[in-house]
């Protein structure tokens, strides 16, 4: 009895040490919701794009913990509205195809599993990206003139798999008047 008290013991005293403790992040400027591992740091940075030049926020926390050493990150950027007055089902799928083919270049990675996903009824792509010594999680979605960009970068076989599908299934995007 008192070696599996002590085994209980052990076992919830180690489950607190490496538990992490999540954040909830929102943003009504962003217009979304999301769990961090740990306190997200914001940003912009300008980017040159085929339309313009482009506003992409970011939102980025990175953990060094051994058994999760990974990059988690929201990235919002607004493209001109007048880039998106034909919203046809080809103008989407080019445009989500273009997020894709964009990541999966920027690191010079193999496309693993690409499929079609919805958010709150609005078009996007969940996809996995391996590169040399590491791998890519993302969700991509379009809303109008917006693309959210949800993804976990890390060390080829060493993202945790539960903190990946917490921290992709805790985004949200929020209905905020712009």
């Amino acid at each position: 009895m008192k070696l599996l008290m002590t085994s209980i013991f052990l076992f919830v005293f180690a489950s607190t040490i490496t538990a992490q403790d999540w954040e909830k992040y929102k943003s009504e400027e962003l217009a979304f919701v999301t769990e961090f591992p740990g306190t997200p740091e914001e940003s912009v940075q300008q980017i040159k794009t085929v339309v313009g030049e482009l506003d992409m926020h970011i939102v980025a926390y990175s953990t060094s913990n051994t058994n999760d050493n990974a990059f988690y990150g929201v990235i919002r950027s607004d493209y001109p509205k007048e880039q998106f007055s034909d919203m046809s089902e080809e103008k989407i799928k080019s445009i989500l195809d273009g997020a894709v083919n964009g990541a999966v270049s920027n690191v010079n990675g193999t496309l693993e599993s690409d499929e079609n996903v919805t958010l709150n009824g609005y078009p996007g792509r969940k996809i996995k990206i391996k590169a040399t010594g590491m791998e890519m999680f993302m969700n991509a979605y379009l809303v109008d003139n917006v693309m959210y960009i949800a993804q976990v970068i890390g060390m080829e076989g060493s993202v945790n798999t539960e903190n990946l599908n917490k921290f992709l299934d805790a985004f949200d995007i929020i209905n905020v008047k712009q």
